[in-house]
């Protein structure tokens, strides 16, 4: 009895399978390892974490050493013995130095005055060094507004110095520059290091007075008035007394070979982190770029690239080498 097919369905007739040596007679191998099935492909394997940071409550904390002061452990008829730091920390899922360190602070009552939720001591070393830190802060903005560099450097110098300052009755060595002090004060300030994006020689100091005049003459010059006023045609646009072919915008901007290689310590959330620079390098060998805009939108000026030459006697003195 032969099968009829029903609506959509198709029957595939039972054919013999194809030689594989037929089958790719004409095509080319590709060069390279053997492609993997296709169930190896999807199933990846897990990725393995080894020793991955995790951080504790204080509860949670002290429950573990509950457990670890408290619990017995039978090792005959008649004794019992403590747990060992391994056999907690394998109980627990947790690295054994921590258990060494949790049972330290423990003892030191730095737990006392915690939250149950609280995973850290907050503060850490802030407010020892009060006045020395409000005044280094002060050295810090002091120094930025003159667009100078700030590095590590210069805080592990000016703090030191202004330690010495503040607390004359101290030890010097009492004030370590840490690396977690240093982490610490440069989050209490929201203070990063900062890639530089902008150099200058100096900062104009009437520069207030050049963008008023520059606002005042545009104002002046760019009055609306009406069509028949104006004399201008139809299809004929006029800002002023100026036609748009007229009025462009040019500026020039430095191309360095070697651009933005400074950072320095600035506060978070400034998008503009410049810099005075006053030594000769090879950031300050560069080209200039000059970029022309018409109000009209019409190209009339190519982009230009200048290159500074050397002067003509070291030109003369290499040609005579």
């Amino acid at each position: 009895m032969a099968l009829q097919p029903c609506g959509r369905t198709r029957i595939q007739p039972n054919l013999p399978p194809l030689p594989a040596e037929k089958f790719y007679a004409k095509i080319k191998k590709k060069p390279g390892p053997k492609r993997k099935p296709l169930a190896e492909i999807l199933q990846k394997p897990e990725r393995r974490v080894e020793n991955p940071y995790r951080s504790y409550t204080v509860s949670y904390k002290l429950r573990i050493l509950s457990y670890w002061i408290e619990t017995r452990v039978a090792c005959g008829p008649t004794r019992v013995r403590e747990l060992t730091r391994e056999e907690v920390a394998h109980h627990f899922k947790v690295p054994a130095a921590n258990l060494s360190q949790w049972k330290k602070e423990e003892r030191e009552g730095k737990f006392a005055g915690m939250k149950a939720g609280q995973r850290r001591a907050e503060g850490g070393g802030r407010g020892r060094w009060i006045e020395m830190e409000k005044e280094l802060f002060e050295k810090f903005r002091e120094r930025r507004a003159l667009g100078r560099p700030v590095r590590r450097s210069w805080f592990r110098r000016v703090s030191q110095e202004l330690f010495q300052k503040n607390y004359p009755g101290r030890k010097p060595d009492e004030f370590r520059f840490s690396n977690g002090w240093f982490r610490g004060y440069l989050g209490w300030h929201q203070i990063s290091l900062r890639a530089v994006t902008n150099k200058a020689s100096q900062l104009p100091r009437d520069f207030g007075e050049s963008i008023l005049s520059w606002l005042r003459f545009n104002r002046r010059n760019s009055q609306y008035r009406p069509r028949e006023e104006r004399g201008l045609e139809e299809g004929e646009h006029r800002v002023g007394r100026f036609m748009l072919q007229n009025i462009c915008n040019m500026d020039q901007t430095p191309v360095a070979f070697e651009y933005l290689e400074g950072r320095t310590y600035n506060q978070i959330g400034e998008k503009s982190i410049w810099l005075q620079s006053s030594k000769s390098g090879w950031d300050k060998r560069q080209g200039t770029i000059q970029l022309t805009v018409f109000a009209d939108g019409v190209a009339r000026v190519k982009s230009l690239i200048f290159f500074r030459l050397y002067p003509k006697e070291t030109w003369d003195q290499w040609g005579n080498t």
